[in-house]
């Protein structure tokens, strides 16, 4: 099978595709034809050797799949069964033309998503889905979401609107627009206020969402009100810069398929929007990393085979 894979850590140019014997399912995992691969910040921080698994080089990439069951287990999807899933972190091998994931992280692949776009959905959106779990969003609840715009955020906004929350959210002008179809309640400019925060209003927000880190995770602090809880996503709370009365986590994302089948749901309602910027074929993936580590993304970046 075709595959795309790294022999050293670097930046993009260590990406190779080459051919490799196709994965053999151990108990409990399931084999898919990988249509597409969903691209994340995570996968050139596991590149760049920031994200690191146990494993031998060559070591394989992606955690995105949707695609085809070809081998499966006892009450799990049926053979031929179109799905999406998350392989578990730390270790890729989803930009690659099979592809196994336990039974228990993958779901049907909503029905009126293509395979690019529902590729676009598994990482991403459980970690939203998880961090607002983790943060105690309901309705009524005044959610913050840095960088709502990018692949976590542009589904975070929108499952804490589900749930009744006021949404606020941060993005660059360009995509300004882009919050408010997605119904956020109050865009804004991350530019403006002459803070990494823009001119987000302190004391103000129950729920802090923070897919950016460093001096975004800095400046929200001041943003909560007593009582409230910041989660960040990319790095480790820094306890450098701790309030009183404001409980702070990490969340790290983990698979779950009936957390999927739930987002599928509400995707197939039209209650969810997928946002793709680019779909790239699989021969692309340097310059789809390339791309995402500029940070500019609307969305997702999505691999097709």
């Amino acid at each position: 099978m075709r595959a795309v894979v790294f022999s050293r850590y670097g930046d993009e140019s260590v990406l190779e595709l080459v051919r490799r014997p196709a994965p053999v399912p151990a108990d409990g995992e399931v084999l898919v034809e990988v249509r597409a691969a969903g691209v994340n910040p995570v996968d050139w921080k596991h590149r760049e050797g920031a994200v690191r698994a146990d494993r031998p080089f060559p070591l394989g990439m992606g955690w995105d799949v949707a695609g085809v069951v070809r081998a499966t287990v006892p009450g799990g999807p049926a053979v031929g069964e179109d799905v999406y899933g998350m392989l578990p972190l730390p270790y890729g091998g989803a930009y690659q033309e099979l592809a196994v994931l336990p039974a228990a992280a993958v779901a049907p692949m909503p029905a009126r998503l293509t395979y690019a776009r529902a590729a676009a959905v598994p990482l991403a959106a459980l970690t939203a889905w998880q961090a607002l779990e983790a943060a105690g969003a309901r309705s009524g609840t005044r959610v913050l979401v840095h960088a709502g715009a990018g692949g976590v955020g542009h589904f975070a906004v929108q499952f804490a609107r589900h749930l009744g929350a006021r949404v606020s959210a941060t993005a660059s002008a360009r995509n300004l627009d882009f919050l408010r179809r997605l119904g956020v309640d109050e865009p804004i400019d991350r530019a403006a206020g002459g803070g990494t925060a823009g001119a987000a209003h302190d004391g103000a927000y129950d729920v802090v969402l923070d897919t950016v880190g460093g001096p975004v995770q800095h400046a929200s602090w001041r943003l909560l009100r007593p009582g409230g809880t910041l989660v960040t996503l990319p790095e480790p709370v820094d306890e450098a810069h701790r309030l009183p009365g404001v409980t702070a986590r990490r969340v790290i994302v983990t698979p779950d398929g009936e957390a999927l089948r739930r987002i599928g749901a509400l995707v197939d309602a039209g209650a969810v929007h997928v946002e793709v910027q680019s779909a790239l074929p699989l021969e692309q993936a340097a310059e789809a990393h390339r791309v995402s580590r500029e940070g500019r993304v609307r969305g997702k970046l999505v691999l097709t085979l």
